[in-house]
């Protein structure tokens, strides 16, 4: 069985699916269908397993200016709060050990990462426990970057703004909610992805092999899309023209370029509170 970092494994996935021009990859799998093809999967930095603390935590340090999740099973969750730090709980549905608790390091440049279990732990599919994360980050402030790394789970962020946001995730349901990201950057298989925005970013790279996209957004809204994959669909509830190859909508502010496999990008209106 192979021993591969979660974020390795998809980005080998994603670009082998990507080179193989027209040639339609299997999906639909299930989290346990891919755990048996990547085998042993560990999470975290075994290089620097002596920076991480076992558990929950919180820190008060700020600034915090990036923040960087390795997840497996069961759901990560990211939301505002009006307390002054960052605070980070886990749990579980059955009893955890020190390989199975969630780990966390917080560097003096301004990185908190959190990891599913011990840095540099293999873990098989039958130790795998459904874990749930949720952090809490000040509603005041605005993170540089945040970065999820994930299989099989629910992701979800409300209401937390960032200047970019990366998401690479497989078999995962991924639910963004009205959060202020001037740049998203999607890189999934078999996972789909549903945004709220009252405020568009500036630019949305999605990287999909089958998987869908729903972007809720203002009628007033400017995006101009450019889909470049293999067997999508490209379906908006607005009013669409055409400029160079391009799909634009509006004045055409926000830049989203679809690379797909099987995948489908839809614009809908945002619904009214």
């Amino acid at each position: 069985m192979k021993n591969i970092g979660i974020s390795v494994a998809l980005g080998l996935v994603l670009m082998g699916a990507m080179t193989m021009s027209g040639c339609k990859l299997s999906t639909g799998k299930t989290v346990d269908e891919l755990m048996e093809e990547f085998g042993q999967v560990h999470l975290g930095n075994k290089d620097n397993e002596n920076n991480y603390v076992i558990g929950s935590g919180q820190t008060s340090v700020w600034p915090v200016e990036k923040l960087t999740i390795d997840w497996m099973y069961d759901s990560v969750t990211i939301v505002a709060h009006d307390q002054n730090g960052v605070e980070f709980s886990e749990t579980a549905d059955k009893p955890l050990n020190d390989s199975t608790m969630m780990y966390y390091s917080f560097g003096h440049d301004g990185e908190l990462n959190i990891t599913f279990g011990k840095p540099g732990i293999k873990l098989d599919k039958k130790d795998l426990p459904h874990k749930r994360l949720i952090v809490r980050v000040p509603r005041t402030y605005k993170l540089d970057e945040i970065v999820i790394n994930g299989v099989g789970h629910t992701f979800r962020m409300d209401s937390v703004p960032c200047e970019h946001l990366e998401l690479n995730n497989v078999a995962n349901q991924i639910v963004l909610n009205e959060c202020e990201v001037k740049e998203i950057e999607v890189n999934s298989v078999s996972s789909d992805v549903e945004a709220t925005f009252s405020r568009m970013p500036e630019d949305i790279e999605l990287n999909n092999v089958s998987g869908k996209t729903v972007l809720y957004v203002p009628k007033d809204a400017g995006m101009t899309v450019e889909m470049a994959g293999v067997n999508d669909d490209f379906y908006s509830e607005l009013p669409v023209g055409k400029k160079g190859g391009k799909k634009v909508i509006g004045n055409g502010a926000c830049n989203i370029e679809c690379n797909s496999l099987s995948g489908d990008l839809k614009i809908k209106n945002k619904k009214s509170n």
